[in-house]
């Protein structure tokens, strides 16, 4: 059972770091699709045809294919005004809330995602820009991405409740060393 959680372990930090790659070639995508529109705008006269609809497309795929490793970093704001204070089982009890309470929304984003990528593919959503293209993997890659941050809260779950050391995040004092 240990060597299972542990490959299972292995394969969900794997998973955030590939959804996080996603994100970082979409990054890269946004910033060509904007220099190209403002160079066709300004020397060309010519904006780049459906640079908008591009760029809404690309920042909903960069946002939830970066929840995974997020939540992994724990690089979510919080306001840990009382939580910062709680130690031994308050402090287990705090963070398996708030794990349950990610999985519990992940979960569902994941699910009614899920249902809207099927609808888009089956009726073949397309983009109401000049250049109209496929809108259907965004919702495809939307629900991978909250699937995976699902997957990366119940991992840091499981680890908190059999007492496994999780790595914690930095301090504002360790970062600025």
């Amino acid at each position: 059972m240990r060597q299972i959680l542990m490959m299972a372990d292995t394969v969900i930090q794997r998973l955030c770091t590939f959804s996080l790659a996603i994100a970082a070639i979409f990054i890269g995508i946004l910033a060509l699709i904007g220099v190209a529109d403002i160079f066709g705008t300004n020397l060309l006269g010519k904006p780049l045809p459906s640079a908008l609809e591009l760029s809404e497309a690309g920042l909903a795929i960069i946002v939830f294919m970066g929840l995974a490793q997020a939540q992994r970093k724990r690089a979510h704001i919080t306001v840990d005004i009382l939580s910062a204070r709680f130690r031994g089982w308050a402090e287990v009890a705090s963070t398996s809330l708030a794990l349950t309470a990610a999985i519990i929304f992940f979960g569902f984003v994941a699910w009614r995602g899920g249902l809207a990528a099927w609808q888009s593919v089956l009726i073949d959503e397309r983009s109401m820009g000049q250049s109209p293209f496929p809108i259907w993997p965004g919702k495809i890659l939307l629900c991978l991405g909250c699937a995976i941050a699902m997957l990366e809260s119940l991992r840091q779950l499981v680890r908190l409740l059999c007492g496994a050391r999780e790595d914690t995040p930095a301090t504002q004092s360790e970062e600025l060393i």
